[in-house]
């Protein structure tokens, strides 16, 4: 779904920072209605895999996922 959308803005983006890992990097939308997020402040990492878990809270969908673009 979100391989199609590309946002030059950097406030659609938020990255974290995982160690040796380097940073993760995500959309700031929510994977249903493309709202902006507030997203939580950490990240459950282990290893090179980010937790099934909502990392995100949408105004209009409570919790959610963020889309994640990859490790950088």
């Amino acid at each position: 779904m979100w391989t199609d959308h590309y946002y030059e803005d950097d406030r659609n983006y938020i990255t974290y920072d995982c160690g040796d890992h380097g940073q993760a990097m995500f959309i700031r939308r929510c994977p249903e209605c493309s709202r902006f997020v507030k997203p939580n402040k950490t990240i459950r990492v282990r290893g090179y895999t980010i937790a099934d878990e909502p990392n995100a809270v949408c105004s209009k969908h409570g919790p959610v996922q963020m889309p994640f673009l990859g490790f950088f």
